[in-house]
Parts: structure tokens; C-alpha cells; sequence
């Protein structure tokens, strides 16, 4: 009788935890399945304006490739190897651009506050003029 009376209390307070708890779970399935992209060109903007494009697919699977890239601040050294960039040495005091790794896909990309410099993977842009 006790549990008759809890769930005729509570009902929709379960009801909703039960669909947040349902539809979290499934937007957390949906960000963990991989995406297969072919688009692994690299652009670099510092400042909201196009620095470099890297076409990733053509470097080198066994071997980094590194280059500069000057800062607001100081000179940042990007890394590249085949369809993956990561930032190899960056003089910025919390280090989080470095920490972030090699991204490989579109929904991580790479920022340098203290530089104002973001590293994004996406298609290539045939009409875009690098500066």
C-alpha cells in the first residue's frame, strides 16, 4: 500500500527524470559514434582571418611534419601528420591548446586564446584566399 501511494505522489516527477535521464543518454550515444568524414583539410585563423590551409591527406602517416605560425603574442608551432594537426609548442601560460592534442574530425577544433589562433578541420574551400 506504501508504494501505491510513492508512485501516485511522485509520478511525474519520475516521469520527468526518466525522459531527461532517456534523452541525455541517447545525446550522449549520439556525440560518442564517430563520424566518418573525408574532409581533412585544416585551416588556421588567427583573429578571425585565414592564415594556412593544410590539406592533411596529402602529409606523411609515420613522420611529423612541424611549421610556425606567428601569434597575436608569440610563434606557435603546429605538428601535422596524415589527417590529424595538433599544436607541438605554443609559449601561452595554461598550456590548453597543447593539451588538446591531435584532433582528427570537425567537432574538436583547436583555440589559442592567448594567441587568437584556431585550428578547425572541415572541407575543402577551393575559392577561399589564404593571406
Amino acid at each position: 500500500m506504501q508504494a501505491k501511494a510513492f508512485f501516485k505522489t511522485y509520478f511525474w516527477d519520475i516521469v520527468v527524470v526518466g525522459s531527461l535521464a532517456v534523452l541525455s543518454s541517447g545525446f550522449a550515444i549520439y556525440l560518442a559514434i564517430p563520424k566518418n568524414s573525408t574532409d581533412h583539410t585544416a585551416r588556421i585563423t588567427k583573429d578571425n582571418a585565414l592564415v594556412q590551409v593544410v590539406d592533411l591527406s596529402l602529409e606523411s602517416e609515420t613522420q611529423e611534419r612541424t611549421f610556425e605560425v606567428q601569434g597575436y603574442k608569440d610563434v606557435m608551432t603546429i605538428g601535422v601528420m596524415k589527417n590529424k594537426i595538433h599544436v607541438a609548442k605554443s609559449s601561452c601560460p595554461n598550456q590548453y591548446c597543447i593539451f588538446e592534442g591531435w584532433i582528427s574530425d570537425s567537432s574538436k577544433p583547436i583555440v589559442c586564446a592567448y594567441n587568437h589562433i584556431s585550428i578547425t578541420i572541415g572541407a575543402a574551400d577551393n575559392s577561399v584566399i589564404v593571406v
